[in-house]
């Protein structure tokens, strides 16, 4: 197994990644152990996972006008052997913005169309394993248009979304009875109602 050198890193307090080490490449992911150096100069291993071609994630928060509804999907995650509870998303393609993925991920998961109207810096949602950037893209979706009167979503083979439209006043008992049934939530998902106070 090879060294992989990486510029990934920029010093800041003093620790900085020094190489990675290949231990396993599957169809969309990569195992690393990152040889990195701390602030006190003391050379420490870890291990991480890359997405394939370190690709980036975008989160897509789509609220309906005039409705108020948020759009809400329900999938399979194998990795948790679950059915969560998550924003709709995607991977950014290559040759693709951010904001172009969003509007193309929401209509291929949901069949919806909308407008981005902001979208956030680059975040991470796990970095103790996953080097994965994710970004939340806030997109309107006007229910006037015709596109949107019945949505019809374009999943890929293996994807089988349910999807749902919830206000704000809904969330917490919609919540509770999805809970009783088993299913899991993502925790973008449920942070951002969290944060809303309606649970």
């Amino acid at each position: 197994m090879s060294y992989i050198k990486t510029n990934k890193s920029k010093k800041f307090g003093g620790s900085t990644v020094l190489e990675e080490h290949l231990l396993y490449q599957g169809k969309w992911s990569k195992l690393v152990e990152i040889s990195y150096e701390d602030e006190k100069k003391q050379k420490r291993k870890w291990e991480g996972l890359h997405r394939k071609n370190d690709a980036e994630a975008v989160i897509i928060i789509a609220k309906m006008e005039p409705s108020d509804r948020y759009i809400i999907i329900r999938q399979f995650r194998p990795p948790t052997n679950s059915y969560l509870l998550e924003f709709p998303a995607g991977l950014v393609d290559s040759g693709e913005t951010r904001e172009q993925t969003a509007i193309r991920e929401l209509s291929e998961e949901t069949g919806y169309i909308g407008e981005i109207h902001k979208i956030s810096p680059r975040l991470y949602s796990s970095p103790g394993l996953l080097s994965e950037a994710v970004s939340f893209a806030h997109i309107q979706v006007d229910e006037s248009l015709s596109e949107n009167q019945n949505p019809k979503a374009k999943n890929e083979p293996g994807e089988f979304i349910t999807v749902f439209k919830k206000s704000v006043n809904e969330i917490s008992e919609f919540f509770n009875q999805q809970s009783s049934q088993g299913i899991k939530f993502d925790a973008k998902l449920y942070s951002f109602f969290l944060a809303l106070g309606v649970l």
